[in-house]
């Protein structure tokens, strides 16, 4: 993986997304999305790849995340370039889901208490998107049952 700290006269803040990431990390392939409670600000925004509008709010950002988890084969799932700078993180992922080959990033913006308040979701190519739409539907529908 590689991992690349932009200097552009914000090398304070960039530590702080830098040092936010790791919590994720920590958690990304443990399949207990219990940590989402404390990482999501009450009031993120999440942008996914298959909704056309935001979701607003940590209770439905924790289910679409969850859902991803899985969805998005956490065997295969890895992240390959980070880019950190300021308040942002950029995460460049591939995973394999059912044969297909996926390839997108994760935009995370943190806000000072090491919260993410903003995170959207970027996936190509075109095969990816729809396969990634129809386990997320699977997921989604599986998951409002058992709430």
């Amino acid at each position: 993986m590689t991992t690349i700290f932009a200097v552009d006269g914000y090398n304070n803040l960039m530590s702080n997304a830098q040092n936010f990431i790791k919590s994720w990390h920590d958690n990304l392939h443990v399949q207990n999305v219990d940590f989402l409670e404390e990482i999501l600000d009450e009031n993120v925004v999440f942008y996914s790849p298959v909704v056309f509008k935001p979701i607003q709010g940590k209770e439905m950002t924790k289910l679409y995340l969850a859902s991803a988890g899985e969805s998005f084969n956490m065997e295969s799932f890895k992240y390959v370039r980070e880019v950190h700078q300021a308040m942002e993180s950029v995460l460049e992922f591939e995973t394999d889901i059912d044969g297909i080959w996926v390839n997108g990033i994760d935009m995370i913006t943190w806000n000072e208490a090491g919260k993410i308040i903003d995170f959207k979701v970027m996936i190509r190519p075109l095969k990816a998107v729809e396969i990634v739409r129809m386990k997320m539907v699977e997921s989604l529908e599986l998951l409002s049952k058992s709430s």
